[in-house]
């Protein structure tokens, strides 16, 4: 009996962990396998990554760079408006714009021809005219990709052409994407199929140019799961190419679909296979994953009343919603939300920090979102507080009346040791007198 029963035991322990196998292979029986040498597939809302090849391996970006070098440019330059004129460039190899010394753009021009044709000479003038030299750029590239968690990015110059110190990862590039495609005005470049330039007098003919992303303006086929399938892909928004012979085929892509945005990063790969490999990550993530959210920010809108205030309430939201990625067939933690509110300091101004909501997933800390003031908010007594002049004036009053109290203060003290001495030398005297009449 006892043997059956150990027997029956065994049976059940071997029979369980069968069961965790299986449902352990489960989660992944649907992973692509895919022909470039390194890939990541982020989720854009969260940075989960959904897919990893040797994503923390280091490779050459190549073109890829520009991405980065076009967000920083629009993050660092206020007016985007501005006028570059062209002087002193140098021969520079690849892809151009042909710019001419004496030509004038505007940066959001270069910026343009930068993602959308991928123009080496643009990047040299983008990143001289942001830091001053190709070098301080590089600095700035390197310092900003720290920020987002890029801590295995090298880069030496601004467009990407071959250095051996210029260097990434996969898994930082979708980092950084994901970074940039935070950004409007990049969102709107990088989905842009064409760009064209009226002729200057340096340069007498129209440049038109067409995005290098297959995925936005090919009119081409690739083998996709067994039947011939138009390399253009709808759900493709942008992001940017890249090659040069040590890198090979580089794609950054965007996507987006139920809505979900997932970012593709597929490195080292060859001609067409380049975007078949991208397209099945991008449906991997979206066949396989869904997006829940938590947060949304619209529900979270909310009021506190603030004293001596013309407005007299502040309302405040989220800065953005916020949403998870869970595999199919899944459900999500048990979510809660805590506000906390920043010490009020005015005047408020719509769109100032005014607080953090912190989300949990099963009582921990998952998530801070800002919140952000969406009315200004005036002290009452702001013809006093928010009048420059006038604080101005009253500072000086104070100043001048702190001298005054300090010197009659000083002019006190100095008349009362000049009593003291007077006193002290009257007492002497006194002694002395009192000496003499004794020996008298």
């Amino acid at each position: 009996m006892r043997r059956n029963l150990s027997l029956l035991l065994v049976l059940t322990i071997v029979f369980t962990n069968l069961l965790g196998i299986a449902n352990s292979s489960f989660a992944y029986k649907n992973e692509p396998n895919i022909l470039a040498q390194y890939a990541v597939l982020m989720d854009y809302e969260t940075g989960k990554v959904l897919y990893n090849k040797n994503g923390n391996q280091k490779l050459y970006p190549a073109s890829t760079t520009k991405a980065w070098t076009a967000y920083l440019v629009i993050k660092h330059v206020d007016d985007l408006n501005e006028v570059i004129t062209i002087k002193d460039l140098p021969h520079i190899t690849g892809s151009s714009m042909y710019l001419r010394n004496g030509e004038s753009f505007t940066v959001k021009e270069l910026l343009d021809a930068l993602l959308v044709h991928s123009c080496n000479d643009v990047a040299y003038v983008l990143a001289k005219h942001v830091s001053g030299s190709i070098d301080k750029f590089a600095e700035l590239m390197n310092s900003e990709a720290k920020k987002v968690g890029a801590q295995n990015t090298h880069f030496n110059n601004p467009h990407g052409l071959p250095d051996d110190n210029h260097y990434t990862t996969a898994y930082d590039m979708a980092l950084m994407s994901r970074k940039a495609m935070s950004n409007p005005t990049f969102r709107s470049i990088v989905k842009m199929k064409y760009v064209k330039y009226p002729p200057t007098e340096a340069y007498p003919f129209e440049r038109h140019f067409k995005n290098t992303n297959k995925f936005l303006t090919s009119n081409e086929k690739i083998n996709y799961k067994g039947k011939q399938t138009d390399i253009r892909y709808d759900i493709v928004d942008g992001l940017k190419t890249g090659f040069t012979d040590k890198a090979g085929k580089c794609l950054l892509s965007s996507a987006t679909k139920n809505d979900m945005r997932v970012i593709a990063a597929v490195f080292k790969s060859n001609g067409n296979d380049l975007y078949t490999d991208s397209r099945t990550l991008l449906d991997y993530g979206f066949d396989n994953f869904y997006s829940s959210t938590v947060v949304k920010k619209e529900s979270y809108r909310d009021e506190k009343n603030v004293l001596f205030t013309k407005q007299k309430t502040l309302i405040y939201q989220p800065k953005h919603s916020y949403s998870v990625v869970l595999p199919n067939g899944t459900s999500q933690s048990e979510y809660t939300t805590k506000v906390k509110l920043d010490k009020i300091k005015l005047p408020i101004k719509t769109g100032d920090k005014v607080g953090t909501l912190k989300v949990y997933a099963d009582n921990k800390l998952e998530s801070s979102i800002d919140l952000i003031a969406q009315n200004n908010l005036n002290s009452s007594f702001s013809f006093i507080t928010e009048n420059v002049l006038l604080i101005n004036l009253i500072k000086l009053i104070l100043i001048i009346g702190l001298v005054f109290v300090l010197l009659v203060v000083y002019v006190f003290i100095k008349k009362a040791r000049r009593r003291k001495s007077i006193s002290k030398n009257v007492i002497d005297i006194n002694r002395k007198k009192i000496k003499r009449n004794k020996r008298r």
